[in-house]
Order: structure tokens, then sequence, then C-alpha cells
């Protein structure tokens, strides 16, 4: 109970203080409220800088939510483009079912001639290759399996 007391007669004599220096002009209060000035513009200025930041910490939400809206729309383009990879490499084996002919080689595009002689045989031949010779090159290389 003393202590809650000692407290109260501290809080009294500085409140008291204050109004005492704010009377004489010690203390500039511009409103009269009793709130020195210099109270006043430090709560103001920590009340700026905390605006500020929330600003701040708004603006990089924002701007993380649209990376990763950005991030989705990348990944699923990217799936649905391995996806149409997969189609074609089915469509490639597929086509090739049974005896290898030339005809069969003849109807895939020189890309997907390059990529079954990469990866059936392990060889590698130029791009600037003609697809007429590529066909009887990646031909050769079934016959000589």
């Amino acid at each position: 109970m003393k202590t809650i007391l000692v407290i109260l007669v501290l809080v009294a004599i500085g409140v008291g203080t204050i109004i005492y220096f704010i009377k004489k002009g010690k203390i500039k209060d511009r409103d009269g409220d009793y709130i020195p000035d210099v109270v006043e513009d430090a709560a103001e200025d920590i009340e700026d800088f905390v605006e500020d930041k929330v600003k701040d910490g708004k603006e990089l939400l924002k701007d993380a939510k649209a990376l990763a809206k950005e991030v989705k729309s990348r990944a699923k383009n990217a799936k649905d483009e391995l996806e149409d990879v997969l189609e074609e490499l089915a469509d490639v084996s597929s086509a090739l079912q049974g005896k290898v002919t030339k005809t069969k080689l003849r109807k895939l595009t020189k890309k997907d001639l390059l990529a079954l002689a990469s990866k059936d045989f392990d060889t590698e031949y130029p791009a600037s290759i003609t697809k007429t010779n590529l066909v009887n090159k990646v031909y050769s290389l079934y016959n000589n399996k």
C-alpha cells in the first residue's frame, strides 16, 4: 500500500512540475492541452514512422503476391509444355511400333529423329544434316542393332 502511495505522490509531483513550467512558459504547449509540444512531436514522429513501415510492408506483401502468382503461372505453363513433350515422345514410340521402316522414320520430324538417335543409340548428328540422310542413318542404326 505504501509503495502505491509513494508512486502516486511521485507522479503527482511530476505532473505538477510539468504544469508549473507550462504556465511559466518554460515548456511550450501550443494547443493548451497540458502535453508538452516536445512529447507531441515525438509521438507524431513515431506514428509517421510506423505508418511508413506499415505502408512498406503492404507494398512488399503486394509484390510477393504478384510474384507468387507469376511463379504459379509459369509452373503451370512448364507443366503443360512437359505434358506436350511426353505426348510427342509417346507418338514417336507408337509410330515406331513393330518393325522400323524408312517409311515410319520419314513420318517423324527431323527434331524427333535427332532425339531418337541420341536417346536410343547415344549417337549425335549435326543439326545441319538433311532429313533424308538422317532417316538413312537412323534406319542403319536400327538394322545394325
